[in-house]
């Protein structure tokens, strides 16, 4: 089990929510604002994200926070991780997204802009070394400013933990649904994560749990979240483990070996690691084959410390009634046109049972019937449907039939999911960029500091 890491973003009790706006809703000059540029670099690719606030006061409303749109290069692959080899060519793509955030923050107000380059799960799979190599030629871009105008500083280049991207997410949910807004209690929303390389669970469970506590405090309120974190069981780690799996059963080494969860007419061979390659046939047997297989990856036999559990043994409490808003790879999956078919284009609830049966259909096509009603990514639905069926339902224990506890989408309220609108409200509170607070507020930018100080040293007991 991945150590606790405890995560308080302290957010004081007048703040009632924060929302996002279109660009054009706003119609002030941009002196009245301050902005912050986010660097998402995720396992297989780098996107960028820009938001601005009103600098007046600390935002409290919907019209207070806007995410901007990006029209030039807003994502680039691969991710950084890919340059473990060659470091020094990870800056380039960096140039690039910078270029792009130059032309939407007003130039006068560059140098004040912070900018954070924040790595996930492709990063924590480095060697410390490796890792270290990367951030010393992004530090060494980031602190240049012939290339970049913003605001820098050593550690704003990092590698998040597993637990704060599932937290970071979870207020991004809940936010985006106006959770934070209201004056009286409100139900909360599960978010559910997942990307290459890891998957994020987390949500507020009801009564005492024993593990994985994140105290989070917003809007006045408290929220003990459980949240768990699993590196490698992203949907491409998750795929490569089933190789590695089958390649170590099979007694001959240079033989090709059947892949129950790859389509009929799938034939390639995978580098596995240990500069090892499988040879890799497709047999389309889900139903038995494929369904037993991902099952026994998930680990839901490993030895369990604590009950319950979820997968590889680690301890999970009851997620009970919980509505679970599932974003990333749960959507290309599951999407109609994209993935299986258990959601519409624009995202809906479904059941476990529905992945299932969609699944089960899905994995019936051809190599090449899957390439041309799904794309270039069609022969990977198979056994991503499996894995998410078996991981929602006997991993994480959800109703399977139930058509209303899982809501799987890119967006709410047209705002895309992801955890960096959470992550840009942490660096907005809790590490205190300086606000200029309207005297309505009747706080400063000092009182608000003193509070989150306050409020910290009480839960460091």
């Amino acid at each position: 089990m991945l150590p606790g890491i405890r995560l308080c973003l302290v957010l004081s009790a007048f703040l009632g929510g924060i929302a996002f706006v279109s660009s054009a809703r706003v119609g002030r000059d941009s002196h009245n604002y301050r902005y912050g540029v986010i660097f998402d670099a995720g396992s297989t690719s780098t996107k960028l994200h820009v938001y601005r606030w009103d600098q007046n006061r600390l935002p409290t409303k919907m019209a207070d926070l806007t995410e901007l749109k990006v029209t030039g290069t807003r994502k680039v692959k691969p991710g950084i991780s890919s340059y473990v080899t060659n470091p020094q060519f990870v800056k380039p793509q960096l140039i690039l997204l910078l270029y792009s955030a130059k032309t939407v923050v007003p130039e006068k107000l560059h140098s004040s802009t912070p900018v954070y380059v924040k790595a996930t799960a492709g990063m924590r799979l480095l060697k410390p070394a490796d890792t270290d190599a990367i951030f010393d030629q992004i530090n060494d871009l980031f602190l240049n400013t012939t290339f970049n105008p913003f605001k820098f500083e050593r550690g704003w280049a990092k590698v998040i933990s597993g637990e704060e991207e599932g937290v970071f997410g979870w207020i991004t949910v809940n936010f985006l649904k106006g959770v934070f807004e209201s004056k009286s209690d409100t139900k909360t929303f599960g978010a559910l994560d997942m990307g290459g390389a890891s998957t994020q669970i987390t949500f507020l469970p009801t009564g005492q749990f024993y593990a994985n506590l994140f105290p989070l405090y917003i809007a006045g309120r408290r929220y003990d979240l459980y949240t768990n974190s699993f590196l490698k069981f992203g949907l491409d780690q998750y795929r490569l483990q089933m190789y590695q799996h089958l390649y170590r059963q099979t007694a001959d080494k240079n033989a090709t070996i059947d892949s129950p969860c790859d389509l009929q007419g799938y034939n390639t061979s995978v580098d596995i690691g240990g500069n090892k390659m499988a040879k890799i046939k497709g047999t389309g047997n889900p139903t038995r084959q494929c369904r037993g297989l991902v099952r026994q990856l998930l680990g839901l036999n490993d030895t369990c410390y604590t009950e319950p559990c979820s997968i590889v043994g680690e301890y999970q409490p009851p997620v009970g009634d919980t509505v679970f808003y599932a974003t990333a790879a749960y959507y290309y999956v599951s999407q109609v046109g994209g993935g299986v078919g258990a959601v519409p284009k624009n995202g809906g609830f479904t059941s476990v049972n529905n992945i299932q049966a969609k699944t089960d259909d899905y994995c019936a096509l051809s190599y090449a019937q899957s390439i041309n009603q799904t794309g270039e990514y069609g022969y990977t639905r198979c056994v991503a449907g499996h894995y998410l069926a078996a991981l929602l339902g006997d991993g994480y224990k959800t109703d399977v039939s139930a058509a209303d506890k899982v809501y799987i989408t890119e967006e709410i309220n047209g705002v895309e999911i992801g955890w960096a609108l959470g992550s840009m409200l942490y660096e907005m509170y809790l590490l205190n960029i300086n606000f200029a607070v309207g005297s309505a507020s009747h706080v400063t930018s000092t009182s608000l500091a003193f509070i989150l100080a306050i409020m910290s040293r009480m839960l460091s007991f």
